[in-house]
């Protein structure tokens, strides 16, 4: 009798953003592609810095992208809040997306201090039979 399994790709940690600053205030994105893929499990780290302001957060969209040369969507299909309500200590969150094109951006709510953010996926692209 055969098994068919799923098979995750773990790619390398922080392979979408790597480990950096994010000023304050400020905003990045990254788009992925997983057009090829069944799953992307997506895992978003922010660290504050030593002080954090009463504007402090990091917010999450996912923003939906279509068509053969992409667009990304005007309206986020999710937005997600990391808190960063304790200085210094890192907080994550795993997203789960399905096959598709996507826009991800980070927003750095402290409107006073740096924080530390990184996002990186695993995939899940194919079945095995055994």
């Amino acid at each position: 009798m055969s098994t068919t399994v799923p098979v995750m790709t773990f790619n390398t940690v922080d392979n979408i953003r790597a480990s950096a600053s994010l000023g304050a205030g400020a905003s990045a994105n990254a788009d992925v592609d997983y057009s090829g893929a069944f799953e992307a499990q997506v895992h978003i780290k922010n660290t504050p810095g030593g002080t954090v302001a009463a504007t402090r957060g990091l917010k999450i969209e996912i923003f939906k992208r279509t068509g053969n040369t992409p667009t990304t969507a005007d309206s986020p299909v999710m937005t997600f809040y990391l808190p960063s309500a304790v200085a210094s200590t890192a907080e994550s969150i795993d997203i789960f997306l399905s096959t598709g094109k996507y826009n991800i951006k980070v927003t750095n709510l402290d409107a006073a201090n740096a924080i530390t953010v990184s996002v990186g996926a695993y995939t899940v692209a194919n079945l095995t039979t055994t």
